[in-house]
């Protein structure tokens, strides 16, 4: 039984701007060759998460869509049904003051994403898409990246029950390392979890470990202080 990593993507693996850096990818080589499965755990698009998984050095075990779509390689499972094209005209409808729709909905199953307009507090936004979505049956949740909507149950936690599932795997540990609500729920799972130090305040009451830094360098600071 080996030890699995899952890791967050957005503001965790990658800095602010959303870049990763060379620094990520040698702590992600030294990871592998200490022997750890290392999977992503996104809120992303499966096609994206399949991409960095494929060419970064990963396990290429994947959650993505907040655990709303797990795979590895040519295998790919959707957990749960959504009407996406409803989701998108009724925020086209009564939310087009606070969110815009985003591009990634082209290649979404379950995980229906928005963008917070740039006017916008994102805290008006999101009660304003749970005013909206709640009565629907469903579940709004923030990434700090953009605002999320889909079925209630679908996260990443259940995402990476499913994933050892279809792998029949009992990992020996599991670590997981995010940096926002839409994580809490695969801290749950994790035998250690740990955030960077830029998470929200809730989040980081979820985790064993606060790291000193935001974002890939609180990654970094998380793996090279407790991992190698």
């Amino acid at each position: 039984m080996s030890s699995w990593i899952f890791i967050d993507v957005d503001w965790t693996l990658t800095d602010h701007e959303r870049k990763i850096s060379s620094r990520v990818v040698g702590v992600l080589e030294k990871l592998v060759s200490r022997g750890y499965v290392v999977a992503l755990a996104s809120a992303t698009a499966y096609p994206i998460v399949y991409g960095l998984a494929r060419y970064l050095p990963t396990s290429e075990m994947i959650v993505a869509e907040n655990g709303g779509v797990v795979g590895y390689r040519t295998e790919l499972e959707v957990l749960g049904r959504v009407d996406k094209d409803r989701i998108i005209r009724v925020a086209e409808e009564k939310l087009s003051c606070c969110l815009r729709n985003s591009w990634q909905n082209l290649f979404r199953f379950v995980d229906v994403t928005f963008v917070v307009r740039e006017n916008i507090v994102p805290e008006v936004a999101i009660r304003e898409a749970k005013r909206v979505f709640e009565p629907m049956n469903l579940e709004v949740m923030y990434s700090g990246v953009a605002l999320h909507v889909h079925p209630p149950g679908i996260n990443k936690g259940q995402g990476i029950r499913k994933l050892f599932e279809l792998l029949s795997e009992s990992p020996k540990k599991i670590i997981a390392i995010g940096d926002s609500e839409v994580d809490i729920e695969m801290f749950k799972l994790a035998d250690f979890s740990a955030c960077p130090s830029h998470s929200p305040d809730y989040v980081k009451e979820s985790v064993d470990y606060v790291a000193s830094r935001p974002y890939s360098d609180g990654f970094i600071e998380i793996v090279e202080k407790f991992l190698l």
